[in-house]
């Protein structure tokens, strides 16, 4: 080992999506954080590029979204998914995100999020997530560095890590190490203790190509067009808006890759065009797993992203699924370090989080089985298919039919999207059951532990932003009426818990004014009381309107209860540089 070794607050293993989200997160608390990442560099894989509106509205308030201006593939060029018998012989079956224009698309998410679902390569996300992340002074990002050796040593973790170029091996301390190294987790593999695993899809091939297909493949403007073919079964995926390159994924049971001349004639087979000319650039070979990590915490390592849960891409759940992990327990984590909460709050990020990671390797596992039976059903009995590329009108109906509730599943999953609820100790219930939630339908409530719900306003100066562009750096307490006594209660308990609690006056004389009456059906503020949002976005507690000079008890029990501390525990002090923000 060379050198004395380096402590730090937080070690992140992993540099992709997840891990970079978190070093944002961290270095924005102003934590010391160091991450490890085996690749020279961020992703340049053709892989992850839906972006749902939730991570959407993280990447808006976090800068990256603005970096994505004008990158990724415009709604008409992505527009769902196509089912073809062949591609020259047109589409039988689709399921389309928007059946309107563009602007009816936009229009209906904002009523819903100040952001829309997104295809956005994972190129250019992950290396915005990397650029905001590097601006933290107290973020050091090391790629091309292996971690290989970690211990948890009971009050820290020690980690060996290795620089591939130099060979160059050296410690490094930290008091949480966090694991987002993927489906493949290295410290998983070392640390963890118990998997519960589903099936494998094993041997897909991705090819990335050259050829003439924007009037025939592109004309329709899927993001994936299916061929049926069983004999050219696969997907093809848009070409890429960077580098015009077009994508095709199918099944493969050979241990070497297929030469060109077979991928030549797969291509041109699953797109029925026998002689067209096109230029294999590059071929490669994936297995996708399915599990989920029964305990995501063993002491002061804990897990996020593909590193606790792993499955199929199919529904863009992943990348999705992992940022927000890293956003729900950045903010618990900067408490816990700074001293205002104690280490027990860590224990509701898995409370929160496992369930919906449950339901995500459970869809993701549905969708990819349920296409597979839809492809070998449609097959069974249409001779016609091998012969002349049709299927019989019955074999058409049946398809149909089958695609619109896949399609729900796979594309149209707002509820997924927006819908999730949390209950654990960080939350306060009031006894109002939230809304169901499913993976397609999604209903606004301020309910506690759900997502706080996006409402247009508009600021002092007359600029439109959303609520959600509100939520991150602290709790947020969002107020009508009675605002200076909130205001009071909220600088006096920051203070005293070392919490950074911010008031957000909406109305007469406030901060800001609602865009439409939505602010008031959703919010419960109008008599008085107040909504409590945590940093990651969740609604924690709705306060009843409080009688003179209530309002600071109310608050301080309020907050005392979220971070877990006993009722006998002496509030941690504040921080020089953290006083809590007001207004």
């Amino acid at each position: 080992m060379n050198g004395a070794m380096a402590q730090v607050d937080v070690a992140i293993c992993g540099g992709g999506p997840v891990g970079l989200a978190l070093a944002y997160l961290l270095g924005r608390e102003g934590l010391r954080v160091a991450l490890f990442e085996k690749r020279p560099s961020t992703t340049v894989l053709p892989k992850g590029q839906y972006v749902h509106a939730s991570t959407a509205e993280l990447y808006r308030q976090w800068g990256v979204w603005e970096l994505l201006e004008g990158k990724g593939w415009s709604i008409p060029r992505s527009n769902g998914q196509g089912f073809y018998v062949r591609i020259a012989q047109g589409p039988v079956a689709d399921v389309r995100s928007s059946l309107g224009t563009d602007a009816e698309y936009e229009h209906k998410w904002a009523q819903l999020a100040p952001v829309y679902p997104r295809k956005v390569p994972a190129s250019d996300y992950e290396a915005a997530l990397r650029h905001q992340a590097a601006a933290w002074q107290s973020v050091a990002l090391h790629f091309g560095t292996q971690v290989v050796d970690v211990e948890d040593q009971g009050s820290a973790v020690r980690l060996a890590v290795k620089e591939l170029e130099s060979g160059a091996l050296r410690e490094v301390g930290a008091r949480y190490l966090v694991a987002c190294d993927g489906a493949r987790s290295f410290v998983r593999n070392r640390i963890g203790r118990g998997e519960d695993h589903g099936p494998t899809f094993g041997n897909q091939v991705l090819a990335e190509f050259r050829a003439d297909l924007d009037d025939t493949l592109g004309r329709d403007g899927y993001f994936h067009s299916f061929v049926l073919d069983p004999r050219h079964a696969g997907w093809f995926g848009s070409k890429h808006p960077d580098t015009g390159l077009w994508r095709y994924s199918f099944r493969h049971d050979e241990d070497t890759l297929p030469d060109t001349a077979a991928l030549l004639e797969r291509i041109r087979g699953a797109l029925g065009m026998p002689d067209l000319p096109v230029e294999i650039v590059r071929v490669y070979r994936f297995d996708y797993t399915t599990g989920l990590l029964r305990k995501w915490r063993e002491g002061n390592v804990l897990f996020a992203g593909d590193a606790a849960h792993w499955h199929s891409p199919w529904g863009g759940f992943g990348a999705n699924t992992g940022v927000q992990d890293a956003n729900n327990l950045a903010w618990k984590l900067g408490l816990v370090l700074r001293g205002a909460a104690p280490d027990t709050l860590l224990d509701t990020y898995e409370v929160e989080r496992k369930g919906k990671a449950l339901l995500t390797v459970k869809a993701a596992t549905y969708n990819s089985l349920n296409f597979q039976a839809i492809a070998a059903a449609i097959a069974v009995g249409e001779p016609g298919v091998s012969l002349h590329g049709t299927f019989s009108p019955q074999a058409v109906a049946f398809l149909r039919e089958c695609v619109a509730p896949h399609g729900d599943n796979s594309v149209l999953h707002t509820g997924f999207q927006l819908g999730t609820v949390y209950d654990s100790a960080a939350v306060i219930r009031d006894g109002d059951e939230p809304p169901r939630a499913t993976l397609e339908h999604y209903e606004e409530s301020t309910v506690p532990g759900v997502r706080a719900p996006h409402v247009w306003l508009y600021d002092s100066a007359g600029r439109r932003l959303s609520t959600v562009d509100l939520w991150g750096t602290a709790f947020s307490l969002v107020v009508q009426r009675d605002a200076q006594a909130w205001t009071q209660a909220a600088r006096a308990v920051g203070r005293e818990l070392g919490v950074a609690l911010r008031v957000v006056h909406i109305g007469a004389g406030g901060h800001y004014r609602a865009d439409e009456p939505k602010f008031g059906r959703l919010y419960p503020v109008a008599d008085g009381g107040a909504v409590l949002v945590r940093p990651d976005g969740f609604v924690a507690r709705r306060l009843p309107a409080q009688a003179e000079g209530a309002a600071g008890p109310a608050l301080r029990d309020t907050l005392r209860r979220l971070l877990t501390l006993e009722p006998d525990t002496r509030a941690a002090a504040s921080l020089p540089g953290q006083e809590a923000p007001v207004g």
